[in-house]
């Protein structure tokens, strides 16, 4: 069994680890660079990615052409090319949550509803809530700094890259708890039921592997899991959407904050879904382009279809 928490292992340092090592020194050296810099690189390194990696620019393509139908061929390739630019903005960031010190990334970031958060979580279990953005990494570490939370983590396949995400992510806070997803929900119970806020990402889809409902998201029925019902059920938890937004030209992180969700959960996990979804559609809206669209968040379908993945994008000529 693996253990829960990564730890340094000395075959880190054989050759087939170097090129790893290389691209951390380069990350971290985006650090000492002036923050006009850093967004244009991660703006080249998402044009980079947009044109060489055909597979993440084909499902962006197909899951923008299905969620603004209202938009124009040369409207939607706007977006495009946005996402990417903030996608590899957000991977340059990636450095700050790995060694910045505490007051740049206070410097760089600003907090909505900051006092409102501290005394929620004092008097209720709260469950926040994020769904996939390119500045989701920051989103954690913002919170973390407002009261020490516990998180899910997905074990990367690189043992290596693993421990630094677990080690970039403890460092927020010395009293950060982080839980491997492998090691199932019953610790984040725990977690709640001790008083501790917990952040949860609950907008992946793991096919028959886990309870889900298809919902709508940005006007698509989209199998959403059950997850956040379920565990607010059980621990008797508040539910708080979330989504942090990076204005590009400032290179500043905002993280917006939305109202506690009412009557929730309910006694339908539809509904439950309707509502999640519903709640975190408008804070992502604020930036329709940093949310993560070159996942395949539409491969199932209610009625069975073949994923569009395989198919042309509807309506869509662009490349």
């Amino acid at each position: 069994m693996k253990p829960a928490d990564p730890r340094f292992e000395w075959r880190f340092l054989l050759p087939r680890f170097w090129g790893i090592w290389a691209v951390l020194l380069l990350l971290r050296a985006t650090l000492f660079l002036p923050r006009a810099w850093v967004m244009a690189l991660g703006a080249g390194l998402g044009d980079c990615m947009r044109r060489r990696n055909q597979k993440r620019r084909r499902n962006a393509e197909v899951n923008l052409a299905m969620c603004f139908p209202e938009l124009d061929e040369n409207a939607r390739r706007k977006m495009l090319v946005a996402h990417f630019r903030q996608y590899g903005r957000g991977l340059l960031d990636m450095a700050m949550v790995f060694w910045s010190k505490e007051s740049r990334l206070e410097s760089l970031c600003t907090f909505e509803k900051r006092g409102f958060l501290r005394d929620f979580f004092r008097d209720n279990r709260v469950i926040v809530v994020a769904y996939h953005q390119t500045t989701l990494e920051i989103s954690a570490a913002m919170l973390a700094r407002i009261q020490p939370c516990a998180a899910m983590m997905k074990r990367d396949g690189n043992p290596l890259v693993n421990w630094h995400l677990w080690k970039g992510r403890k460092r927020q806070s010395s009293d950060m708890r982080l839980i491997m997803r492998d090691q199932g929900l019953r610790p984040m119970a725990r977690a709640l039921h001790s008083g501790r806020p917990c952040f949860l990402v609950a907008d992946e889809d793991f096919g028959g592997r886990a309870r889900s409902v298809f919902a709508p998201f940005f006007g698509v029925p989209t199998a959403t899991m059950t997850v956040v019902g379920r565990l607010a059920r059980s621990c008797g938890a508040r539910v708080v959407p979330c989504a942090t937004q990076l204005d590009a030209r400032s290179g500043r992180y905002v993280l917006h904050v939305g109202a506690p969700l009412e009557n929730f959960p309910g006694n339908n996990a539809h509904e439950d879904a309707v509502a999640l979804n519903r709640a975190m559609e408008a804070l992502l809206r604020r930036a329709p382009e940093q949310y993560m669209w070159a996942y395949r968040w539409f491969a199932r379908s209610p009625d069975g279809r073949p994923s569009p993945y395989e198919l042309p994008p509807p309506g869509a000529n662009a490349q």
